[in-house]
């Protein structure tokens, strides 16, 4: 888990793009809302959002702090009982999975740490550990999940699924159900995020887009493009010349 806090101190609007994390957020001063077209919605102050598969735009308001917690899907699915797949692309309350008393602890918490004017990481990661141990987690039987999700990263997303099923010891379909239940999105579409992910993290280091979509496993130029724009909303261009 990755758990910090985000302070912005400019109102902005800003997009998020796909990653392998899900994010809890808790808002302790101001307001953040999604951005669909000209439409806007507040999101709940403590939520959560799933697995993504394509672009998502916030407006943050002005003085804006917030606790956020990037947690992987499957350590996740050990604590709340709802399939992963269920919160793909979606921004839920917390209370939608978690008691309104574990909640309610969690918004005081964070409260009283917001107080604090020397609040630090470490702090943040006090706060949230103390309403995630309130329960223990289930018990990890899909260990092959692990297994799967390495391999897939390890090969930059190029790794045939039913090749990977066989090799793990499960059948194709057991391996898409495990994923869809524990990861959100099923073992094809994970890989197309590692590449994604990759070719992201390599955008700004070449000039040469063929270049990049050998180097993370697309099968051409044009694919690396398609595929970019499902995941940010534009070209690699334009997205790298509005975030030098």
């Amino acid at each position: 888990m990755n758990i910090f806090w985000d302070a912005r101190d400019r109102s902005e609007t800003y997009t998020v793009v796909p990653g392998e994390n899900c994010v809890i957020g808790v808002q302790v001063r101001g307001r953040i809302s999604r951005v669909e077209g000209e439409r806007t919605e507040a999101l709940r102050i403590a939520g959560i959002t799933g697995v993504l598969t394509g672009p998502r735009t916030f407006y943050s308001q002005a003085n804006t702090k917030s606790l956020l917690i990037q947690i992987p899907p499957l350590l996740l699915s050990r604590r709340i009982s709802v399939p992963m797949n269920e919160i793909k692309d979606a921004s839920l309350s917390l209370e939608d999975l978690f008691t309104k008393s574990e909640v309610s602890q969690l918004l005081e918490d964070c409260e009283e740490a917001n107080e604090n004017v020397s609040v630090s990481s470490w702090d943040a990661s006090l706060v949230f550990q103390k309403f995630w141990k309130n329960k223990e987690l289930k018990e990890d039987s899909d260990t092959y999940l692990i297994e799967a999700m390495q391999r897939i990263r390890s090969s930059a997303g190029e790794l045939g699924i039913r090749s990977l099923a066989e090799d793990l010891g499960v059948s194709q379909s057991t391996l898409e159900r495990g994923f869809k239940a524990r990861v959100g999105i099923n073992p094809k579409e994970f890989a197309s995020l590692v590449r994604f992910r990759k070719a992201l993290e390599g955008l700004g280091k070449t000039e040469s887009l063929t270049e990049l979509a050998y180097g993370s496993g697309y099968y051409d130029q044009a694919h690396f493009i398609r595929e970019f724009k499902k995941k940010t909303g534009t070209s690699p261009k334009k997205w790298n010349s509005l975030n030098i």
